[in-house]
């Protein structure tokens, strides 16, 4: 049984070496039928906790070991995107992320007794809907949902939860109008 569990962690070290070794850096094109887009989906598919299909992760997509990312089917995260797996993160179906994304699932306690770096942080998880639309530069907080069919604009700080098909944009991220 021990000879077996640590198959499994040799095996997923060895993914994650190619990913971050190699297709980490490979080139993504516009198009989804490119050897970096495949081999980048091919390692994910054996890194994340699961992967759906026709995925389309860009180059440079940092998500540390991974396990706790969940990613539906038809689902892009753009260029330079850092997710933050220390909590899970579900993302939908037909999902598209601007590049250089930012998705955290902590946050730092900030009681007055003592130094706030020795206070530890907690943990939220962070789920993305079905048919939603992140822009470029958004940053989404620990414990945010999102609802299916929202839109999230360019540059976004998103702090709170987001109402299926609602428009939202701005620091913190506000309402500006529902897609319905």
């Amino acid at each position: 049984m021990k000879t077996s569990v640590n198959f499994v962690k040799l095996k997923r070290a060895f993914f994650l070496a190619l990913y971050y070794g190699l297709a980490f850096h490979w080139p993504g094109p516009d198009l989804n039928n490119t050897f970096g887009v495949k081999f980048r989906r091919f390692l994910c598919k054996r890194i994340l906790g699961s992967v759906g299909e026709d995925t389309d992760i860009r180059k440079n997509v940092y998500f540390g070991k991974g396990e706790k990312l969940y990613i539906g089917d038809r689902s892009g995260i753009g260029q330079g995107s850092i997710l933050g797996c220390t909590g899970k993160i579900f993302i939908g179906n037909d999902v598209m992320c601007g590049p250089q994304l930012m998705i955290f699932t902590t946050e730092h306690k900030m009681a007055l007794e003592k130094p706030m770096r020795t206070q530890g942080v907690t943990v939220k998880d962070v789920t993305i809907g079905n048919d939603v639309w992140i822009g470029a530069r958004v940053t989404i907080l620990a414990g945010v949902t999102i609802g299916d069919g929202a839109v999230i604009g360019a540059g976004a700080v998103v702090t709170k939860d987001v109402p299926p098909y609602a428009v939202v944009g701005g620091v913190p991220a506000k309402i500006i109008r529902f897609r319905k």
